[in-house]
């Protein structure tokens, strides 16, 4: 009798700096990963990467991957796909690139994002009506529009606007779409994905309608593997590709927020606080929420925030324990009482790339509360408390939030998620792992080919947890936020004028 091997499948995860391809079995465990650094041009404002280096780079390290792992490339059925959302990959005659691409921190496209948001706020809120999202400096429809104001002759090559997974899928397949999350991100109608034929008037881009993807939905097969690239990915031609989704939808997937009313803490480079809500209820007309789909159906995901917790408390440890050591700032804050001895910390040192509506984008971190007596063990503590507090100020009302999915590169008893769930009086269940986009990636794979039958499968079979807190409310945490909150309101006239 033949003996019965084990089946896997691929992801690939594009990021700004780093690309990460990974290997799961069909039980969504992580078998091995290698991870490369992508090669990014950046000269003052620019910030771009040449497309064909950048492909080479990602099947190479797949290639890699197949040979580390010790498999046999026949047992790969399946190839899962996520990256980084906005920024502008351009494709021109013959599936080439137009150029490099454009990330999404570049800011050459400040002054556009300016002119909509703040000259022209009408515009901004009609961008917002129809893509869900308010734009940013690294936004496609922004970078579209720098690109036709000073760079004309590249902007009429343009063929086809991708983003980083897209390229990547064509690469593979030969077929040019985006999905629904990264569609919405870009320039396609949340949530249905049609081409905003008003707006881009508007803005002047009419004639981009001809260059925007067709759009699928992320759980389903884009198409099969062409020859070429599986000699380069040392993998069999014909294995699906799936069509897969952003990195902030695919993490959120990962960590097991697929219904709706789960509520999502992801950390990492794609760092998301929010919340699964039915379309139904999304309305960007009548609200100032950011909304992106979900890669399940009829399911979009309210951005909270896009508050970068991690580098909050990296900054922390490194600056005030000497280095990014999560067990030596537990032992710490273990000694210090809820509260933190009276010291708030605003955990807003990446307001440039905040979405959230209630913070200036010249907002900074501070301490506050500080005395002689002030020790580095309630200044870790305070940054740890700061994120409920953040998160209970962007929802406006923490009784919302019942359950909390995280997930983030924590030990399992870290104190981060102890702490969050009793500030916010919610229980948070802490997911397993730690490589949550590539993970959403596999799950929708899975459901691509039918080893998932719903999203909810997918979760319960790979999207396990490690850990579940449930909340020991503090009165402490009912005055601490709202000194916190004050503090924020006051410091937004210094804010502005700094």
């Amino acid at each position: 009798m033949a003996e019965r091997r084990m089946k896997y499948m691929v992801t690939l995860d594009g990021g700004v700096d780093t690309t990460r391809a990974a290997l799961f079995d069909m039980k969504g465990r992580e078998i091995n990963q290698v991870v490369v650094d992508n090669e990014i041009i950046a000269v003052g404002d620019y910030r771009e990467m040449d497309m064909d280096v950048f492909w080479d780079k990602a099947a190479s390290a797949v290639a890699v991957l197949v040979e580390k792992s010790d498999i046999f490339a026949e047992d790969v059925v399946g190839i899962g796909l996520t990256g980084a959302s906005e920024g502008l990959w351009p494709v021109g005659q013959g599936g080439e690139p137009v150029g490099n691409a454009v990330l999404h921190t570049d800011r050459r496209a400040v002054e556009e994002a300016d002119y909509v948001l703040k000259k022209n706020p009408g515009m901004g809120r009609l961008i917002h009506r129809n893509l869900g999202l308010f734009p940013d400096s690294g936004s496609p429809l922004m970078i579209l529009r720098w690109t036709k104001r000073h760079r004309l002759e590249i902007y009429r090559q343009i063929q086809a606007v991708l983003m980083e997974k897209d390229w990547l899928r064509y690469k593979m397949t030969g077929r040019i779409v985006t999905d629904f999350s990264d569609g919405n991100a870009g320039l396609l109608h949340f949530p249905n994905g049609r081409i905003p034929n008003q707006m881009l008037t508007v803005l002047e881009l009419h004639d981009a309608i001809s260059k925007l993807p067709g759009v699928l939905d992320g759980c389903t097969v884009a198409g099969s593997l062409k020859e070429s690239a599986a000699l380069k990915m040392h993998l069999f031609p014909g294995i699906p590709v799936a069509v897969g989704g952003n990195d902030m939808a695919s993490g959120m997937f990962g960590i097991g927020a697929v219904q709706e009313g789960d509520f999502g803490i992801l950390l990492g480079d794609a760092p998301v606080v929010g919340r699964v809500v039915s379309q139904r209820q999304c309305d960007p007309g009548r609200s100032s929420r950011n909304y992106i789909s979900h890669l399940t159906d009829d399911l979009a995901i309210e951005l909270i925030s896009t508050l970068d917790i991690q580098h909050n408390v990296k900054w922390a440890l490194e600056e005030l324990i000497g280095g990014f050591d999560l067990n030596l700032a537990d032992q710490l804050v273990a000694k210090s009482e809820p509260g933190a001895g009276g010291v708030l910390f605003l955990p807003y040192l990446m307001t440039s790339s905040e979405r959230l509506a209630n913070v200036e984008l010249q907002g900074c971190g501070c301490f506050f509360g500080m005395t002689g007596r002030t020790t580095k063990a309630q200044m870790i503590r305070a940054v740890y408390e700061s994120i409920g507090y953040a998160i209970w100020d962007a929802v406006g009302d923490r009784d919302q939030i019942d359950h909390i999915f995280f997930g983030g590169e924590m030990e399992q008893d870290c104190l981060l998620p102890r702490i969050i769930a009793n500030v916010l009086e919610a229980t948070v269940s802490v997911a397993g792992g730690s490589d949550f986009p590539s993970r959403g990636a596999a799950m929708a794979c899975g459901l691509a080919i039918g080893a998932y039958t719903t999203p909810e499968d997918a979760a319960q079979q790979c999207a396990r947890l490690s850990q579940v807190y449930q909340p020991h409310g503090k009165a402490v945490y009912l005055d601490g936020f709202r000194r916190y909150r004050e503090l924020c309101r006051a410091l937004i006239p210094l804010w502005k004028n700094k």
